[in-house]
């Protein structure tokens, strides 16, 4: 009777490092697609500034307003506007206005350049900073000056005394009447004369 051969001991497959890392993969796909979170999400940018960067204005502007792709959070968002000598010009702190920041603006800027220097802190907590200029060019509002009033005003006085003292006042009688006076008395006397000799 020939003895049962025996079996060979089954070998116990063991996942490799490789086989690990690949199944550790999957699990986390599996969980960010099922909570609908993305693997890597974009830091908030800046996207527009008023005024621009480099323009020229040609009033003075009574804030600053910085726009980003997203809301920034109050904390660490700050704006500094700085003229040409290093002073500063902001006033109070920035306003958060939706995904814009506002600042204010010390009453009426002089003409001249103004840096804008800006600190926010993104939606999603990553710091951002950044700084641009932009020039205010402020028109002159004086008038042109006029003519002397002082000369013209001589000029008028002399011209109307001139003319007063040319005009015969009533307190004389003129040359002509005098003449005429004459000439009358000696017709008078004439005629006088005349008819006594006839």
């Amino acid at each position: 009777m020939t003895a049962p051969r025996a079996l060979p001991p089954s070998r116990r497959t063991v996942p490799g490092p490789r086989r690990c890392q690949v199944l550790e993969v999957g699990a986390l796909l599996a969980v960010f697609l099922g909570t609908g979170t993305s693997p890597a999400q974009a830091h908030d940018g800046l996207v527009d500034t008023t005024p621009l960067n480099t323009e020229v204005v040609t009033a003075s502007p009574a804030t600053v307003e910085l726009t980003f792709t997203g809301e920034p959070l109050p904390l660490g968002t700050e704006v500094l506007v700085l003229g040409a000598d290093g002073t500063t010009v902001s006033t109070g702190a920035a306003e958060i206005r939706g995904a814009s920041v506002v600042q204010a603006v010390t009453g009426s800027l002089p003409s001249g350049e103004y840096t804008v220097e800006w600190r926010s802190t993104s939606s999603d907590g990553h710091p951002l900073t950044g700084s641009h200029t932009s020039t205010v060019a402020v028109s002159s509002n004086l008038a042109a000056p006029g003519p002397a009033v002082t000369g013209t005003t001589g000029a008028t006085d002399t011209a109307t005394a001139t003319a007063s003292a040319a005009q015969p006042t009533d307190d004389g009688l003129p040359t002509g009447w005098l003449v005429a006076g004459v000439l009358a008395l000696g017709a008078v006397g004439a005629l006088v004369a005349l008819r006594r000799r006839a």
